[in-house]
């Protein structure tokens, strides 16, 4: 009976790294180096500010799982604009393609998606910007959006102090980006994996709200 057990342990096991294998390999083709592919999610937080539904924007590279988001007020398309700005200068490399769902403030269907605001920022940045109708058929983005910040606390963010939240997001990124093992990366870091590429080995910490005098103020933004 005991050997009967160990031999399901070992072969659920077995099951297991050829499922992170496989999910591995799909990374690799989907977005072969930093800045090929990035997620970009929205989640609404638990609570309301004021008259406000405060929102955790986020952008995953889905090569190296390198993270960076942001706190806004609303969730609007000139949020999603400023956001778009915020990764572009925050990711250590440039961005080939960002993928998003295609309903708002990254899409309107009563418009051609190449006019919307998003879309043509990130074309005047010299980004592709791709939609999933429907991110639930996405398997990477379905994965990957669970590594973010409003994915992995969601449904338990509760905190009405401003000031609070946006530590826990300083906190929760510099985590995630520099000490966060991942299996889909083989157990791995995201800072670990970007220092695997070529002029990235320089890179010992990534912190998008580190700068040279301090931190960034923590506050929420009105775009």
């Amino acid at each position: 009976m005991m050997q009967e057990t160990a031999n399901l342990w070992s072969e659920l096991h077995k099951a297991g790294e050829r499922h992170v294998n496989s999910l591995s390999k799909m990374m690799d083709s989907a977005a072969p180096e930093p800045g090929h592919l990035v997620f970009v999610d929205t989640k609404r937080l638990t609570f309301r500010l004021n008259e406000f539904e405060p929102v955790a924007f986020s952008a995953i590279d889905v090569s190296t799982h390198l993270q960076v988001a942001r706190l806004y007020l609303t969730t609007t398309v000139g949020s999603s604009v400023d956001f778009l700005d915020f990764l572009s200068r925050k990711f250590p490399f440039p961005i080939s393609e960002i993928r998003t769902s295609g309903h708002s403030p990254f899409s309107n269907s009563t418009k051609l998606q190449a006019s919307h605001p998003f879309t043509s920022s990130a074309a005047a940045r010299g980004i592709l910007h791709s939609v999933i109708p429907d991110p639930r058929e996405d398997v990477l983005l379905s994965i990957l959006s669970k590594m973010t910040f409003g994915g992995f606390f969601e449904g338990s963010i509760d905190y009405s102090a401003e000031q609070r939240l946006m530590r826990e997001l300083i906190n929760f990124l510099f985590f995630h980006n520099n000490h966060r093992s991942l299996p889909s990366l083989g157990g791995i870091s995201p800072i670990q994996k970007l220092k695997q590429f070529q002029g990235f080995g320089h890179l010992h910490v990534f912190d998008p709200y580190a700068v040279e005098l301090g931190l960034e103020p923590g506050q929420f933004h009105h775009s």
